[in-house]
């Protein structure tokens, strides 16, 4: 059932309403008769006209018609929100079966350096979790190596879980002496290796292409690699350049999205304006030149062009039939109904006080 609180409130306000009526009644009979609410009884007048237009009267009138016209509209809006319910309203959506074969990889740069790009980047991907529906997604992180936080699953909670672990983790200014410092290094032990370097976006990006399984079935595969795209590798130990990296994705049939975001005060100090257009330009190159698409963190588009783009590029991939879903709404119809239902009790009930 779509709202199965509904009876119970419905009830509820019938309930109410034979409560006001006999609260009300027995009120009104235990006045005498004439007496009632206070007043002396009705006494017919001659000549009454002069009455009639005194002021008094006419606001009294006034808010007569006011509350009968209140009345009427409130029980026209019952009984349209009746008769919508008994039509019951749906919601209809086409989804093609084929999505339930997509996997998904999200890919996050952990280093220092991304910790308050993160937010925003993290924010990105709860919104592209929210139009998921039988993908598989997985979350791997990364800094001089890279770490599997999830699996390849379509339990959205637990990556949701994950995710709100991870900000919860990264709300903090590295700076040394930061307490917080000890739960980053915890959450991430995995993202530091033996190797002496950092933002490996290289290797990263390797690792997330390799965290794909069931390699013999027809599953469309993407990767949405986030990164600042600093590279520190001092000593030469990263494996693979970002563009191998690329190239093995590509290989591996694997479509790339890249989230560009850095901020300029969680950087190197002697990393310039021009160091940081450099590797933008860089990863957008790299992506674009392996048929991906590239994105700045801060476009508020970013999570609706991946999925428009996801959906309609692999659907066309691997094919499959369109699935149309019907799914009943009666929740504003409803929710409308018994908003009128109380307010017209309350009407009456203070009408008759």
């Amino acid at each position: 059932m779509v709202m199965p609180w509904l009876p119970w409130l419905l009830a509820a306000a019938a309930l109410l309403a034979i409560f006001l009526e006999l609260a009300l009644g027995a009120r009104t009979r235990s006045r005498p008769e004439g007496r009632r609410r206070g007043r002396p009884a009705p006494v017919r007048l001659a000549n009454s006209s002069p009455l009639l237009s005194s002021a008094p009267v006419r606001s009294r009138i006034r808010r007569r018609r006011l509350l009968l016209g209140a009345v009427a509209l409130l029980s026209v809006g019952v009984l349209t929100g009746s008769a919508l319910i008994a039509g019951r309203p749906v919601r209809v959506t086409e989804r093609s079966n084929a999505l339930a074969n997509r996997d998904i990889i999200l890919c996050l740069d952990v280093s220092t350096s991304m910790v308050t790009t993160d937010s925003q980047i993290l924010d990105t991907f709860s919104e592209l979790l929210n139009t998921f529906d039988g993908e598989r997604v997985g979350l791997v992180v990364w800094n001089s190596t890279a770490q599997t936080m999830v699996p390849l699953t379509d339990d959205y909670e637990l990556l949701r879980d994950q995710l709100k672990e991870i900000a919860d983790v990264l709300d903090f200014t590295p700076v040394r002496g930061n307490p917080a410092l000890n739960d980053y290094y915890e959450t991430f032990a995995g993202t530091f290796g033996d190797v002496q370097g950092s933002s490996l976006v290289g290797d990263g990006l390797a690792s997330c292409t390799l965290a794909f399984d069931a390699q013999g079935q027809d599953r469309s595969r993407s990767i949405i690699l986030a990164t600042d795209n600093q590279v520190y590798d001092d000593y030469g130990e990263q494996i693979y350049s970002l563009q191998e990296a690329a190239d093995l994705a590509q290989q591996e049939g694997i479509r790339l999205f890249s989230l560009y975001g850095a901020d300029p005060r969680m950087l190197d100090p002697n990393t310039s304006k021009a160091d940081m257009a450099r590797a933008r330009n860089e990863l957008k190159q790299v992506t674009l030149d392996h048929g991906g698409l590239f994105y700045e963190v801060d476009d508020a588009e970013a999570a609706s062009g991946i999925v428009t783009e996801l959906e309609a590029d692999q659907i066309k991939e691997i094919g499959g039939n369109t699935e149309v879903r019907v799914t009943d709404v009666p929740q504003v119809a409803a929710i409308g109904l018994l908003a009128a239902v109380l307010v017209l009790l309350g009407l009456t009930a203070w009408r008759r006080v």
